[in-house]
């Protein structure tokens, strides 16, 4: 059963707009149902995917109208929908926290919701219609890709390497001369013990020489710097477009006065 009045609350765009579908499913008329919202860029949502009368409550020309009228603009809209006070406080609310809400109505078919809009007359009605040409407009967009990478890796790699090193040596030279050869009284060869002649039987002589190693320490011998710039280059791109053109054939004696006004500026010599 459909319902005269119908007034509804969404939080996002995409439910209000099933509700729509279902609504025109059940035989409401889309000229019939309008839509109140705060911010801009969620009526141009709800424009984008319907022909809904949307009011914003945020718009340029609305806040303008506040210079002329005691009124905000969403109450002047509510009251004239047909809706109790109460309901126009809550709705008014509602759309000032964010939400979108809808209003049918099913019985109003005369004419919109008062927009704030000057009202102008009606221009009397001629005999004419309206045929539209399209055509089609190249829109470059661009976005980035990964075209490569750069990899580097580092790694450890072993060479053997020589290095002659001077080292100091001690050598013990014996030197022997012929002895004096007195005679000792005394001297007996089989006592036990250190035998000393002068200095003693015997010399110990430590012999030292330089023995070399090698020590490996790590060292900064060089240093990689990566440095990336951005270049720009001109790419060409071609597409083809099509465009509606209109032929006028002259059929009988019929009177023809084509005017035409499609000339841009930019086309004029």
């Amino acid at each position: 059963m459909k319902h005269a009045i119908i007034s509804e609350v969404f939080d996002q765009p995409e439910a209000l707009l099933n509700r729509t579908v279902d609504l025109k499913r059940e035989g409401y008329d889309e000229e019939d149902m309008y839509v109140l919202v705060k911010r801009a860029d969620v009526a141009d949502a709800v424009r984008r995917h319907s022909k809904l009368y949307v009011l914003v409550t945020d718009e340029p020309g609305t806040v303008a109208s506040l210079v002329t009228s005691s009124e905000r603009p969403i109450e002047r809209w509510l009251k004239s929908m047909r809706l109790t006070a109460e309901q126009q406080d809550r709705f008014a609310k509602e759309v000032e926290q964010g939400r979108l809400f809808l209003y049918v109505d099913a019985d109003r078919n005369e004419q919109r919701i008062d927009s704030a809009q000057p009202k102008t007359e009606t221009a009397p009605e001629t005999e004419e219609q309206t045929l539209s040409l399209h055509e089609e407009r190249m829109i470059v967009e661009k976005q980035a890709v990964q075209t490569g990478e750069v990899v580097i890796n580092r790694h450890v790699t072993e060479t053997d390497q020589e290095i002659e090193v001077p080292v100091l040596r001690e050598q013990v030279h014996v030197e022997r001369k012929v002895g004096s050869e007195d005679v000792l009284e005394d001297y007996d060869f089989n006592q036990s013990g250190i035998r000393t002649i002068d200095e003693g039987d015997h010399l110990r002589i430590q012999v030292i020489e330089e023995r070399a190693f090698v020590v490996k320490r790590p060292v900064v011998v060089e240093e990689i710097i990566v440095r990336k710039r951005v270049t720009e280059e001109m790419e060409t791109l071609t597409e083809t477009l099509r465009k509606e053109e209109i032929e006028v054939t002259e059929v009988g004696q019929a009177d023809v006065i084509i005017d035409d006004q499609t000339i841009r500026k930019d086309e004029e010599r």
